[in-house]
């Protein structure tokens, strides 16, 4: 039986290039996933805050909000009523974050959250899709969907 050295190193380098990119990838997405939600805490908290400048940078121009009461806002709604808007408290739940990345530039964060606006607490699953623009990420859909 002929054995191609050459090929059988080569294919042991590549096996080890895989291996050492996929843990590097796995670094790189827990990365982004503490990142996004360190971002999405802040987000939180500006809307909390009613901090309007903090929101026109997190939110992109395209953005739109969809609360788990079927209300709908583009940025410019959502900011407009920003000031009547209220979060009394809120808890996001670290552990339940997920990731999705379907292309470098996009990354859809999944967690659940306990939040009061007000009207006693709702606990909802959010789903927040982000997109890099100029090296940073901004919110362009947030959805949430009350949990039991």
């Amino acid at each position: 039986m002929f054995v191609n050295r050459r090929a059988l190193l080569v294919a042991a380098g590549a096996a080890g290039a895989v291996a050492a990119s996929s843990a590097v990838l796995a670094q790189d997405r827990a990365g982004l996933l503490a990142a996004l939600l360190e971002i999405e805490i802040n987000s939180w908290q500006y809307t909390k805050d009613k901090n309007l400048p903090a929101m026109q940078s997190y939110l992109a121009d395209e953005a739109v909000l969809v609360f788990y009461d079927g209300s709908r806002f583009t940025k410019q709604e959502f900011l407009k009523g920003l000031a009547t808007f209220k979060v009394v408290s809120f808890n996001v739940d670290r552990k339940s974050g997920e990731l999705l990345v379907p292309t470098p530039d996009v990354a859809c964060l999944l967690y659940r959250v306990t939040y009061d606006g007000g009207m006693g607490p709702a606990t909802v699953m959010s789903s927040n899709t982000y997109v890099r623009r100029n090296g940073g990420w901004q919110s362009v859909l947030y959805q949430e969907t009350r949990a039991k």
